[in-house]
């Protein structure tokens, strides 16, 4: 596993990628888009992809970490990290490593908290979070993804 996450880590920063999803030793996606839309991706394509994946994220808040605990991601490296993304991985005995951690994730104005930040604090079913987040894009930013 530590092979597998410091492979994600290695990806990420080389490439200035902001996710890296590895699985069984492969790379099966990486993704240069911002905010959970490349969890979005992988969860469309195939959810399965993500049980047991490492993944390294260089933005994590607690939307992604309701992700990757509901679809059973083994591993997690991310260069930043909400204080809320913490305690659900903690609590979820979910394995994760990281650069920096912070009280909350910004909005990308940098002049408050991020909306899906804000969405999932209360949020405690995981199962819920992906809905959740997509009747955000959906209703709010009028994005399909």
């Amino acid at each position: 596993m530590n092979n597998d996450l410091t492979r994600a880590k290695e990806i990420l920063e080389e490439k200035q990628f902001s996710f890296v999803l590895i699985r069984g030793g492969r790379v099966i996606k990486t993704s240069y888009q911002k905010g959970v839309i490349p969890w979005i991706e992988v969860i469309r394509e195939d959810d399965h992809l993500l049980e047991k994946a490492i993944i390294a994220d260089r933005v994590m808040g607690r939307a992604a970490a309701l992700l990757a605990v509901h679809y059973q991601v083994k591993a997690l490296y991310a260069e930043i990290i909400s204080i809320r993304a913490r305690e659900l991985l903690d609590s979820n005995s979910l394995f994760y490593q990281f650069n920096q951690s912070v009280d909350y994730i910004k909005n990308r104005a940098n002049n408050g908290p991020c909306p899906l930040e804000e969405l999932t604090q209360s949020i405690s079913d995981p199962s819920r979070a992906y809905g959740q987040i997509l009747q955000f894009y959906r209703n709010l930013l009028k994005i399909d993804i």
